[in-house]
């Protein structure tokens, strides 16, 4: 087995070992914080969060992929890339400051303007991660990042509770993220310490362009698709209201991000070795999309009908207004998490073109969706349910782009891939709604325990039935005990 090989199960172990690692943490401090700090505060930095995430796009130019992908880069071009990105990230954090006013005027929210100066560093301190991020991922140091990434989140999580018992509100959310991009900048310098070529030199950034350019104009367009919701929401509905879709997104994102996301950090720095060995990357990213389609689907049922019990118990009665907003947005997991890893495959194949492609498409039926909801409808509880369409076509016109224009590969074998899911999550679905009916429990906890060993049954039963599932998991423990490779085992 090649050390490339060998990679792939090592990597997405140790990032899923992290990533599971810190649920329980996340879940116990987001509780927490959820008591503490009311809604329309959480509305305030979610405004907040909405422009620097755009302003730190701005700051990332694809650069972090490129680095990642590119095997052309010498250590000279590697430190006047990282020079670019400080220069962009002062920049860019600059430009932040000087119109916090603005957007604060914008949404009619005083606070707002102290809010966005504070986070112009942690803007600063994101562009100058950028390069060390990246290099710490292509050297396949998947074991120390997830370290790195569950004592910040210890560490700043702790601080915020103890500011917001102190009565800081939203500050205390403010504070812990500046303290996130600085201990995650420290963490990821120290891995991969690198000096500083004081020149722009215009041959390292050619060298990454093409890729770049590409990257940067999907993730350009994926950030309007993705944050017009939060946009609009806190312009006509106002910050409670925003605050209370926000955490429901947030809280349905956390599947989505827990188990996707230990696979797709793994994905393009390995396979992007082998990237024109295009019936290698299918057979390995078949394999990943069962496995997510077959958890993912039969889940968002799970957390539709247990929508009520999870978000009273996390989060307390001053958040039952979210309910329903979380139960409709829980639906759209399963898609979710099998859509968002298609992205590393594009960049594995060095087809940034095809990504901002799809993402174009994908940004018109997600803005289509909102601007219906919110402008058309103008009810916040349609919004979910606009996007769980959009959604849907989505799922269908990016993974038509990647698996028949992409890898050259059967669409239509490809969608086979879910018939299992999709009947296993219909038969769990059924068994729920009979729950539903016939069983009326007054405790949520009980409630929620019971849904959750009925699911945990049905799951292991339904999946007696897939032997090839069953195969896939087996072999995948098997092989991070042993070291040998999942996505290498023949059919």
């Amino acid at each position: 087995m090649s050390s490339t090989q060998k990679s792939v199960t090592t990597g997405i172990f140790y990032t899923a070992l992290s990533k599971y690692s810190g649920i329980g943490l996340t879940i116990v401090i987001t509780s927490i914080l959820a008591r503490l700090i009311t809604p329309a505060e959480f509305g305030i930095v979610a405004i907040a969060l909405v422009f620097i995430t755009f302003f730190q796009l701005l700051s990332d130019f694809g650069i972090g992929p490129a680095i990642i992908q590119s095997k052309a880069l010498s250590e000279r071009d590697i430190k006047s890339i990282f020079f670019f990105t400080i220069i962009i990230g002062f920049l860019g954090a600059a430009l932040f400051y000087t119109v916090a006013p603005i957007i604060s005027a914008f949404y009619n929210q005083d606070a707002l303007t102290n809010v966005l100066r504070y986070l112009s560093l942690a803007l600063f301190l994101y562009a100058c991660n950028i390069v060390p991020k990246s290099l710490n991922y292509k050297r396949l140091l998947f074991k120390k990042i997830g370290v790195i990434q569950i004592v910040v989140q210890a560490i700043t999580g702790a601080l915020a509770i103890v500011l917001a018992f102190r009565g800081m509100g939203y500050m205390a959310l403010v504070i812990r993220s500046l303290l996130d991009s600085f201990l995650i900048f420290l963490g990821s310098y120290y891995l991969s310490p690198l000096g500083i070529h004081f020149k722009i030199e215009k041959s390292a950034l050619k060298k990454i362009y093409s890729f770049a350019s590409y990257q940067f104009l999907f993730n350009f367009i994926n950030y309007f698709s993705r944050n017009a919701d939060n946009l609009l929401i806190g312009k006509v509905f106002g910050a409670a209201p925003l605050g209370l879709y926000d955490k429901s997104y947030r809280l349905m994102m956390m599947p989505v991000q827990n188990l996707t996301h230990v696979i797709t950090p793994v994905l393009l720095p390995v396979l992007s070795d082998f990237q024109n060995d295009y019936s290698r990357i299918y057979k390995a990213y078949e394999k990943v999309v069962k496995v997510l389609a077959t958890i993912g689907f039969p889940l968002s049922v799970f957390l539709y009908f247990s929508g009520e019990q999870i978000i009273t118990i996390l989060y307390g009665n001053q958040w039952i207004a979210a309910i329903p907003v979380f139960k409709i947005l829980s639906l759209s997991i399963g898609i979710q998490m099998v859509l968002s890893s298609s992205g590393s495959i594009f960049q594995a194949i060095n087809r940034t073109d095809l990504l901002f492609k799809s993402g174009l498409l994908s940004a018109f039926v997600m803005l289509t969706a909102i601007i219906y909801g919110v402008y058309v409808k103008n009810e916040i509880y349609f919004i979910p349910i606009s996007l769980l369409i959009a959604f849907i076509i989505n799922f269908n016109q990016g993974f038509y782009i990647l698996i028949h224009i992409g890898l050259k590969k059967s669409f239509k074998n490809f969608l086979k891939i879910f018939y299992f899911p999709l009947i296993s999550t219909l038969i769990i679905g059924f068994e729920f709604k009979l729950v539903e009916k016939f069983l009326i429990i007054d405790s949520h906890v009980i409630f929620l325990i019971l849904k959750s060993v009925l699911f945990g049954i049905s799951f292991f039963v339904i999946l007696l039935f897939n032997s090839e599932f069953k195969m896939l998991l087996l072999n995948f423990y098997k092989n991070k005990i042993r070291g040998k490779n999942f996505f290498n085992r023949k059919k």
